[in-house]
């Protein structure tokens, strides 16, 4: 029967009467359940119950020695069995309570959105001493059998690439390896098969050696010690150059915890950044790396999470490596947390809610569990910053600054060189890759090195227009441009072009006339990364090329697999999107070019020059981390732009002053707070009045407390997969607290179909 009131998530003993939550509804509900056999069950553990005369997976969230009164007289099912003891942590659950007051999301919907997907359903197929065994596939490392099938060196190149073990089902299910191939293998003694919740640690023989901790520069040495003997839940921004060895210090602290018996937490802004961190990890502790991120399976992620929990019962010490979600793993006895490129947009989550920031989880995480926070980057966001200053009254000055100003070995950074478009354009030059990059390129085989090569947009073309009227093709579900694809498309001809919605997906072919005048004259605009690579392709016959970008990434082990090929040295330039300019460490490249920068430099938002330089940075940065010195060139129409200015000179320090001063001056972002109130509906009228409705019900707490209220208006992208969408945006002092109502609240009060999403400091304005 359902609860009559929501109780808190801790409970007390002696339970004979239970409240169990259970994934009804958007954010589930509380069902009283009895315990007759007085069984041993505490808050947080996972029971199966009956609901509707379905069995259900569910977890308690309160106990009680008599029934609730407001059940007295109903009939109550009884428990039918504990699937899995302290699921829930109270100290976790502290963390979850805290993420909900600071995003307005109810505790049930964090709790779902903090927990692995599938959590509930794993523990309902597979509980706990009960039903089905995990088995889980290892290299062997004392096997001496030759390999006979090229499908064998690809499962052992599979499991190589996962740390060396995989659950047999996922390597059946999702990596497509057949049971019949895994059993030959075991039969030869090539791989071991064994019962288990994940992958066991290498030993024997035949194991790796582990790697050495590289000797530490001056500045490594002082960061290092300044993380040892930082107090308790103190946060350090590591301040440090592309190739400066932000990495060897987070292996040498993370070494550090692990040995006194604490756990460590490294969190990567990308899934493509995984494979190399996962990498350096497993060659310095070995294998007993825990990975956690949406690109797993969900049996592997839910594996992940027990392994956690399992951890923190026995009170033994490990290291997970993830993405944003990995911020919420269950890791007990945390002694220090890890974000690097902690300045990366990708660390925030906007939709659904909680729309949290993964580096303030960290923050709420490390004050209560005493963890130390390390912040890595060579471009800090300017809140980081901000609070890295001890500045005027009311300025944060919580986070220690520890600057890594050289790169290992002295290396130098490379030298920006500007190739200034209008220039090219009147030497009569129109073609997307200016005379000096080609020139550049061209002798990259005979020197042996390697280039990136940064595009904006992937794709072909960036839309297609027609000449005549000026129309341009719009996707039918989203107030955006259709992007111009080439390649084969559900059985189409090798070269032929089509459109694509990179926002819902809709794909169609190209027509021959415009839809709107009927003219033949259609013309695509811009350039993507397809179109790129054909020019190159084109224009410099026999240079190798690789695609990096979204498209050519798929999959679980995508990104892994062209930079090994890159760095195998298959290919000359590597072509790709923004992902380029993350982390990567390739000593092959020497060149690192952007092209079309100005598409970067003038969007509409109060952090695109932030944004915009960040990543420049980042990509020169991956130039020159070999024993051959780098060099930049930018493509741009805006060589006197400030964001241009500072790229060239480096100084990235004065650039956050002066940003810094504009945004005190304009009451912007961090010495302002803004919240974001986003409604999505089945049509634009309804989904307006709706939020004028919701505006005028909150303006006068908003008023009373100092906030204004802009809007509100349509979202600059209005309508997506066919729901147009609405927004307000809420301005308020710095360190006010957001005077709305629950989330849950507020959603009552819309109409049915229109939805809600609160995005407190939203990152896009």
């Amino acid at each position: 029967m359902p609860a009559s009131s929501t109780p808190p998530l801790l409970g007390t003993a002696a339970p004979g009467w239970l409240e169990v939550w259970l994934e009804a509804g958007r954010e589930g509900r509380i069902f009283t359940y009895a315990n007759p056999e007085a069984r041993a069950i505490g808050v947080g553990d996972l029971v199966r119950v009956r609901l509707q005369g379905r069995p259900h997976t569910g977890l308690v969230v309160a106990t009680a020695a008599v029934c609730p009164a407001a059940m007295e007289g109903r009939t109550i099912l009884p428990l039918e069995a504990v699937l899995q003891s302290a699921a829930i942590d109270p100290h976790w659950q502290e963390l979850l309570e805290a993420v909900a007051r600071q995003c307005h999301t109810g505790l049930f919907r964090t709790l779902k959105s903090a927990l692995p997907p599938g959590w509930l359903g794993q523990a309902r197929r597979a509980p706990a001493g009960q039903g089905r065994i995990l088995w889980t596939v290892r290299l062997n490392p004392d096997s001496i059998a030759v390999i006979s099938h090229p499908r064998q060196q690809e499962l052992v190149d599979h499991l190589a690439s996962h740390g060396g073990a995989r659950l047999l089902r996922d390597l059946v299910h999702e990596a497509g390896f057949g049971r019949s191939l895994i059993g030959t293998m075991e039969r030869r003694g090539l791989l071991l098969k064994e019962s288990g919740r994940g992958p066991a640690r290498a030993s024997g023989a035949g194991a790796t050696p582990l790697e050495l901790p590289q000797r530490a520069s001056p500045a490594q040495a002082e960061a290092m010690a300044a993380i040892a003997d930082a107090p308790p839940g103190q946060a350090l921004l590591l301040w440090g150059v592309t190739g400066s060895g932000k990495t060897e210090v987070y292996l040498q602290a993370a070494a550090r915890e692990l040995a006194a018996g604490r756990s460590v937490l490294i969190l990567a802004p990308e899934i493509g950044l995984i494979p190399q961190l996962l990498d350096r990890c497993r060659r310095r502790f070995g294998v007993a790396v825990i990975e956690y991120h949406s690109g797993m399976g969900d049996g592997e992620r839910v594996v992940a999470w027990r392994r956690c929990l399992e951890a923190t019962l026995h009170q033994e010490a490990c290291l997970a490596v993830g993405t944003r979600s990995a911020v919420f793993l269950p890791l007990g006895h945390l002694g220090l947390i890890v974000l690097d490129e902690e300045h990366d947009a990708s660390y925030k989550q906007e939709s659904p809610m909680p729309c949290y920031h993964a580096r303030e989880v960290a923050r709420l995480r490390a004050h209560q569990t005493g963890a130390r926070l390390v912040l890595g980057s060579a471009t800090p966001s300017l809140e980081t910053w901000w609070r890295c200053q001890p500045g005027p009254q009311g300025w944060p000055g919580d986070t220690r600054l520890l600057p890594l100003p050289e790169r290992i070995g002295q290396r130098p950074l490379p030298p920006v060189r500007l190739v200034d478009m209008r220039q090219e354009l009147v030497d009569g030059h129109r073609r997307l890759i200016s005379r000096p990059l080609m020139a550049r390129l061209e002798k990259l085989p005979e020197r042996g090195e390697q280039a990136v090569v940064l595009v904006p947009r992937r794709g072909y073309r960036s839309f297609l227009s027609c000449r005549s009227c000026g129309e341009v093709v719009l996707c039918p579900h989203c107030d955006v441009a259709l992007t111009v694809h080439r390649g084969p498309r559900a059985g189409g001809q090798e070269g032929r072009e089509w459109l694509r919605c990179h926002w819902c997906d809709h794909r169609q072919e190209m027509g021959d006339r415009c839809g709107h005048c009927g003219s033949t004259a259609f013309k695509p605009f811009g350039a993507g990364t397809q179109r790129v690579m054909e020019q190159l392709a084109t224009e410099l016959e026999g240079l190798r090329l690789i695609r990096f970008d979204r498209d050519t990434t798929r999959g679980r082990d995508g990104h892994r697999r062209l930079l090994e090929r890159f760095a195998a040295g298959e290919a000359d330039v590597l072509v790709g999107t923004q992902m380029l300019a993350k982390g990567m460490d390739l000593p092959a490249v020497t060149l690192a070019a952007v092209l079309a920068a100005d598409g970067l430099l003038h969007r509409p938002d109060l952090r695109a020059s932030e944004q915009c330089l960040q990543l420049l940075l980042q990509l020169a940065g991956r130039a020159g981390r070999g024993e051959r010195p780098g060099e930049v060139l930018v493509q741009t129409y805006s060589p006197d732009h400030p964001v241009i200015r500072h790229l060239v000179d480096g100084r990235y320090g004065a650039f956050l002053a002066e940003e810094l001063e504009l945004r005190r001056q304009g009451g912007m972002v961090p010495f302002g707070r803004a919240c974001l109130l986003r409604l999505a509906g089945p049509t634009a009228s309804g989904t307006a009045t709706a939020a004028a409705a919701l505006a005028e019900r909150i303006r006068p707490a908003l008023e009373e407390a100092g906030w204004v209220l802009i809007g509100p208006a349509p979202a600059p992208v209005a309508r997506v997969a066919g729901r147009s969408r609405w927004q307000l945006l809420l301005h308020g002092p710095g360190t006010a607290v957001l005077p709305l109502p629950h989330d849950s609240d507020l959603r009552r009060a819309l109409p049915p179909g229109v939805s809600l999403t609160i995005d407190p400091d939203p990152l896009e304005l």
